[in-house]
């Protein structure tokens, strides 16, 4: 009776353990900008780094800087690709929610120790800078304002970026937008379009975009290679 018990207790548990890591559970966003490992031990799933990043609840936005211990690694985030979180313990302790790799529907959760600012981050080529609530208000209507003009001047072009090898960072006009191969939305203009892999030189290409579809492959360089 009592194995019974105890098997019953157990089930619900795991159960309730799994609902828990549901997207809709996690009611933030958060952005990566910024990683700095300080370790990282795939054979052993150990990964240790710090960084700094902007956490959305509802229309309040926060930078904070974190640390954080688990077993997958936390990559920063492209554009509107942010990570579900929720609060542990309010502004000290954040749990970011994952996709398992390798499986559907299934997620991984780390904790991250954070330092929540008054201000926020903003990234301008490659740099991070925190700014003001009331700078980042002026800056976000600037920038909507940006894109709205653009999309009725006409309609974004769709860039596909490859290269070899795969999974290269790809920075466009000095935001990171994601990794190899991606298909990126842009709008019309010109742009500067950066590759970068650790152990290879940089790729880089000046673009100017039109309408319709543009196909990009980088052949990465090894460094130290003439």
């Amino acid at each position: 009776m009592q194995r019974s018990l105890l098997i019953v207790v157990l089930l619900l548990l795991s159960l309730s353990l799994f609902a828990a890591k549901k997207p809709a559970n996690y009611p933030l966003k958060v952005y990566i900008f910024q990683i700095n490992w300080g370790s990282h031990n795939v054979r052993y799933n150990e990964y240790r780094a710090t960084g700094r990043g902007n956490v959305w609840e509802g229309d309040s936005v926060h930078g904070f800087d974190f640390t954080y211990d688990c077993s997958f690694p936390v990559r920063m985030t492209a554009r509107n690709q942010p990570y579900p979180a929720k609060w542990r313990k309010q502004q000290l302790r954040l749990d970011l929610l994952a996709d398992k790799i390798g499986s559907n529907d299934k997620y991984q959760e780390c904790e991250l120790q954070t330092t929540v600012h008054d201000g926020v981050y903003v990234v301008n080529e490659r740099s991070i800078s925190e700014v003001s609530q009331e700078e980042f208000k002026k800056v976000r209507a600037e920038r909507e304002a940006r894109a709205n003009a653009a999309a009725t001047a006409s309609a974004v072009s769709k860039v596909s970026v490859s290269s070899a090898p795969d999974s290269a960072e790809i920075e466009v006009d000095g935001e990171f937008m994601g990794n190899t191969p991606s298909v990126l939305e842009l709008d019309p203009g010109e742009h500067s379009i950066v590759v970068r892999k650790a152990g290879y030189k940089a790729w880089e290409k000046k673009l100017k975009v039109t309408a319709g579809e543009i196909k990009l492959n980088a052949e990465l360089e090894a460094e130290g290679s003439k």
